[in-house]
Order: C-alpha cells, then sequence, then structure tokens
C-alpha cells in the first residue's frame, strides 16, 4: 500500500493491520499485540493511550467508522496507530464511500503541521460522510412526523421504533470520534488542540452529536404522541362502550322481563300491550340519557362517534 508523505507529516496506509507492513511501525509490547489480536472485526470500539515516556506518547486502536442499520456484520473498521512520528492505518475502502473523496482529502493533508493533524483530517471527513448520511435521514424523520398526524396506526409505530433504532447506531458511532478526540488531548497534550484541523473536526464532531441529539428528542416526542393518542383512543373507545351499554340496560331489562315464558303474565292480554311496552322502554332510556347527561358523565363522547382524533369526518 502507499505511504503518503506530505509537507511534515508522513501516512503510512497498509492493508491490514495483521500484516507485517503495519506491525513494523509499531512498538512491541503485549497490549498492542493483543489489541492486533482482537482488531480483525471487532464488534466495538478499541483505544488504548500510551503516555508513560514524555515525548513518546501513542494512541492506537480500532473505530467503527460504518455500520449498516440492517445488518449487525456489516461494518467498516479503521486501525489506527498514532505518535508524534508515526501515523500507520489500515486501508480505508474510499470507493464504498461516495462522501470520501480520497485525492480531496490528500490535498487536505498538504497543509497538515503533524501527524495528529493528518488523523484529525481522516476523522473529520469519516464525521462529514456521516453528517451527509444524517441528512437524507432527517428527511425520512419528517415524513415521518407528518404521517403521525395523518396515519396513526402501527404500521406509524413500527417506523418510529426503526428511526430510534437507526438513532442509536449514529450515537454508537459519534462516541468513538468522540472519544478519540479527547484521547488526543490527553495524550499530547493542549498543544495539539489549537492546530486548525483538530479543531474543525472537535466542532464537526459536536455538530453531528448536537444533531443526533436533537432527532432523538424529536422520536421520544414522536413516541409521547403516540401513546397519548393511543391512550386517548383507548379511553375513548371504553367510555363509549360503557355509555352505549348503560343507555341500552333499560331495553335488555325489560326485554328480559316480558320475554319469561310464565303462564300468568296479565301484560300479554292487554290491548296496548306492545305499545307500552315501546314506551316505557324509551321513556326509561331517555330519562336515564338526561340523568347521564346531567352528571356530565356523557362528556363529548357520542358527538365523537364517527370522528376520528384530529376531528375530521
Amino acid at each position: 500500500m502507499p505511504h503518503h508523505t506530505f509537507k511534515h507529516a508522513v501516512w503510512h496506509e497498509e492493508e491490514s493491520a495483521e500484516e507485517y507492513n503495519f506491525r513494523k511501525f509499531l512498538p512491541k509490547n503485549e497490549k498492542m499485540q493483543n489489541w492486533i489480536g482482537k482488531s480483525k472485526n471487532p464488534s466495538v470500539n478499541i483505544l488504548h493511550t500510551h503516555t508513560v515516556e514524555r515525548g513518546k506518547e501513542s494512541i492506537w486502536g480500532s473505530l467503527i467508522y460504518r455500520q449498516s442499520a440492517k445488518s449487525e456484520d456489516s461494518r467498516e473498521v479503521f486501525h489506527f496507530y498514532l505518535s508524534r512520528d508515526v501515523f500507520v492505518t489500515s486501508a480505508i475502502d474510499f470507493e464504498k464511500d461516495a462522501y470520501l473523496e480520497k485525492e480531496e482529502i490528500l490535498r487536505q493533508m498538504e497543509e497538515a503541521n503533524s501527524s495528529v493533524e493528518v488523523m484529525m483530517i481522516i476523522l473529520g471527513e469519516m464525521v462529514a460522510s456521516i453528517l451527509h448520511k444524517i441528512d437524507s435521514f432527517e428527511e425520512r424523520l419528517h415524513d415521518l412526523l407528518w404521517a403521525i398526524k395523518e396515519k396513526n396506526n402501527k404500521k406509524t409505530l413500527g417506523k418510529i421504533e426503526n428511526v430510534r433504532h437507526e438513532i442509536l447506531l449514529w450515537k454508537h458511532l459519534i462516541m468513538g470520534f468522540q472519544e478519540i478526540e479527547m484521547a488526543i488531548e490527553e495524550t499530547f497534550g493542549k498543544n495539539v488542540t489549537e492546530e486548525v484541523e483538530y479543531q474543525r473536526t472537535a466542532v464537526r464532531i459536536g455538530r453531528c452529536v448536537m444533531l443526533v441529539n436533537s432527532y432523538e428528542d424529536e422520536v421520544n416526542n414522536m413516541v409521547d404522541i403516540e401513546n397519548v393518542v393511543a391512550n386517548y383512543r383507548g379511553n375513548e373507545i371504553m367510555k363509549t362502550l360503557t355509555v352505549l351499554t348503560t343507555l341500552f340496560t333499560p331495553i335488555m331489562a325489560w326485554g328480559a322481563l316480558w320475554g319469561m315464558n310464565f303462564e300468568n303474565m296479565p301484560e300479554l292480554k292487554w290491548q296496548f300491550g306492545y305499545v307500552g311496552a315501546l314506551l316505557v322502554i324509551l321513556a326509561s332510556t331517555f330519562f336515564l340519557y338526561l340523568y347521564l347527561k346531567r352528571k356530565g358523565w356523557m362528556g363529548d363522547i357520542l358527538q365523537s362517534i364517527g370522528k376520528n382524533v384530529s376531528g375530521k369526518d
């Protein structure tokens, strides 16, 4: 793999962290050998720092910078070792990401003042790629926001859960960049934070964190709205069923009474028994309705029958 030489730094881009060309740049210590052994396809970010010897500080690890929302095993990992004098990484698959332009990144690295700045340029471009993907995610989030108003159903709730899962993945990705940003300041001191590329990448990471946190709040509000609407609908259904059951109680009671098959039932021989029975049923139902309305137990139940939550017919 090529070694990219700039004015003040060199970037050794090797095929894999397990190959000799990558290992030859690394200090020989047990922690580093253990990291390489675990770095083939890690499921979580790995980060180590070495600050024992003044002037020979270094950080190394593995960063998951791309993760598919559909498959847990579909991810891209970036392995790196960074000291003041040496910067070596595993190969980055630029062709898989249209937002990672290698030639532009190399031109930007020409002005880097140190290997730390070269590292921050790479991290910054990876975060920029995430921001581009978040933009398309924002469009889907906007559509979902209006779908809650127009079609609040089980399918919409499923979409909300998918969006929430994606946000958790974004947060997990960005957390790795945040940790490296903090580790670089911890390892190499405050001086590196004054460099242009460090500040630019730090701001970019902060912007990414702000957006994802804002989207998380939006989704949580969506879930709250969904719960409120679902509870309201459930309560309306139960109240409506209760009122209807109560209103039909006289009909069922009188019908049960006159539906008995006893031989000695004088009402059966009344000339106007049928009409009288209807009048009794209607009157008792009407007075029961007035009683419920006077008590305020009817609310807007009867008015809301046949309407949806938004008040549309």
